[in-house]
């Protein structure tokens, strides 16, 4: 199929699917003039039918992101071409705006699509006339808010509004399941109402520490993704930026690890921000929590465990795609920021998966906390790999996924102990498996030199302790 071809069904199935979701506003209308039992199965027929015509709509959607795909990459990247006259006639009748590029509107994020550069991206972009890019914004946020390539300040304007949307869906939904609660009398509803309950309100309160995170001045949502039908992780990713990365000379992307959320987002700004204020002017940071990070309770599925690679390693394409756009979205030549990846525990081994990536090509340097292995690699050569091992960090000490970059032959050691500064400042230490980045530490500070690209400032350290020694007599 030719450009054009997948351009003109892609428009057609954009059609079809507005049609879709007008008779999606009749069944979501409550059932008038019934009362009693005859309502009560009314009601339940009406809910079970609209959820299969939303399961439709979700399918036709994934149709419409395939075929996006398939034209920008039929495309190699430039604007795909515009509808013809009478299908932009029956776009309008549709109510849909025939001057926008369907195949664009419908292209999913390029962290979770192969062959969507970030770079390809970026050029489609600069090259929408504004009126376009605006229509996006307006009509398809999710589509603007989740593409890696495009700006910052866009994406955030465009996942802001996702955010509020997936908020005041939220709590519709937490209104029903409320109110369906309340009519249930068999235990197994009673059950089914309140697992679903519990599970919309848990989602509420994730949104809502995204929400607060970037309730503060200087900070950007630069990813959102909102899965209501989440089967694994948490169901809610982001990336969350502290301070303007399209005009920053130097940009830190941190990636958390085991058991984390995006409940931890407000906390985790708060870090950044000061370690933007200790590695000085020009600097910019991103909490990135845009993979499913293994949770507690996965731990025995071979498939979601924190013991395996497979998080990891689809963690990574998505982190890879993510810091290629940082680097795609700046404007003109010579104008990529310094960038550096920061992996803390099993994010060291997500942020090792995205540097093997090619789409992680921008990142200068890599910072290692705490970790558990990063593979046989440290995934970037002598001089720009450095890591961090704090006194009794036994997670740290397992090499359980390989080398501890602590050993590693290219990787440099960064102190985590305390250290008594010439103007008189004492940096603390940090000990145990968390606090690499808590403000006024010797460890934060060190990474702090390395993102703000003065690593002549860092203070060395191999933090070889009791763990590594002991580790050695048993040969790992």
């Amino acid at each position: 199929m030719t450009a054009l071809g997948v351009t003109v069904a892609a428009a057609r199935l954009v059609v079809a699917r507005r049609r879709l979701a007008r008779a999606g506003e009749v069944l979501a209308a409550p059932v008038p003039g019934w009362i009693g039992a005859a309502a009560t199965a009314a009601e339940a027929s009406r809910v079970a039918l609209l959820g299969a015509h939303e399961g439709l709509l979700d399918e036709l959607d994934a149709v419409l992101r395939s075929l996006g795909v398939a034209a920008l990459a039929l495309g190699a990247g430039t604007p795909p071409l515009v509808v013809d006259a009478a299908l932009a006639a029956a776009l309008a009748a549709a109510g849909a705006q025939p001057t926008v590029t369907i195949p664009a509107a419908t292209a999913p994020a390029g962290a979770t699509v192969p062959g969507l550069a970030p770079e390809a991206v970026a050029r489609w972009w600069s090259d929408l006339d504004p009126e376009a890019r605006a229509a996006l914004e307006r009509d398809r946020p999710a589509l603007v808010g989740g593409l890696d390539g495009l700006p910052a300040a866009v994406r955030d304007r465009a996942n802001r509004r996702v955010l509020a949307a997936a908020q005041a869906e939220a709590r519709a939904e937490e209104t029903a399941a409320r109110d369906r609660l309340a009519r249930s009398r068999h235990p197994v509803e009673l059950a089914r109402a309140g697992g679903e309950l519990h599970e919309v309100r848990a989602r509420l309160a994730r949104l809502g520490a995204v929400a607060a995170a970037v309730d503060r001045p200087g900070r950007a949502l630069l990813d959102l993704e909102v899965d209501r039908h989440a089967t694994v992780g948490q169901g809610v990713r982001a990336a969350v930026a502290q301070g303007d990365v399209d005009t920053a000379a130097h940009v830190g992307v941190v990636t958390p690890g085991f058991t984390t959320g995006v409940d931890e987002l407000p906390g985790r700004l708060e870090e950044l921000g000061a370690l933007i204020d200790a590695a000085g002017p020009g600097t910019a940071a991103v909490a990135w929590y845009g993979y499913d990070a293994p949770q507690l309770d996965e731990v025995a599925d071979p498939d979601r465990s924190v013991l395996g690679r497979a998080p990891a390693e689809e963690g990574g394409r998505r982190l890879a795609a993510f810091l290629g756009g940082l680097d795609a979205a700046r404007p003109g030549t010579g104008a990529d920021p310094h960038l550096t990846a920061v992996g803390h525990s099993y994010g060291s081994m997500v942020t090792a998966a995205a540097l093997d990536d090619r789409g992680a090509a921008g990142a200068d340097d890599v910072v290692y906390l705490g970790s558990p292995g990063v593979g046989p690699t440290p995934g970037r050569p002598a001089g720009h790999a450095w890591v961090v091992e704090a006194t009794g960090d036994a997670t740290a000490d397992t090499a359980w996924f390989g080398p501890d970059p602590n050993r590693m032959p290219g990787v440099t050691g960064l102190s985590a102990r305390e250290v008594a500064l010439p103007d008189g400042r004492v940096l603390t230490e940090s000990r145990g498996h968390h606090g690499y980045l808590t403000p006024g530490s010797t460890s934060a500070e060190n990474v702090a030199a390395v993102v703000g690209g003065r690593p002549q400032d860092a203070v060395l350290d191999r933090g070889i302790d009791a763990g590594d020694r002991l580790r050695r007599l048993v040969g790992r």
